[in-house]
């Protein structure tokens, strides 16, 4: 349906509009493969890597987790929620 995607590009928006420069999600588990597209989607830069992160139910050992950053500063002012 795109909620994510439209929850995301708000977020994305919202925060340039508040003034913020870059934004960074940290613990987006490699298991959580709806979130990892997500981000990638969105042009989120992956630039951590934490390998055996965390112990979570219904994952076989440790799950890897990753950290994505966006540089807010790269929107331009036409920048619209919808991509529509």
């Amino acid at each position: 349906m795109g909620v994510a995607t439209l929850m995301g590009r708000a977020f994305c928006r919202f925060a340039k509009d508040l003034g913020y420069k870059s934004s960074y999600f940290n613990l987006v588990f490699e298991s959580n493969v709806a979130s990892v597209r997500l981000w990638e989607k969105l042009n989120f830069d992956r630039v951590a890597t934490l390998e055996k992160a965390a112990r979570l139910e219904g994952v076989e050992g440790l799950d890897t987790a990753f950290g994505y950053r966006f540089d807010l500063e790269r929107l331009g002012d036409d920048f619209k929620i919808s991509s529509n």
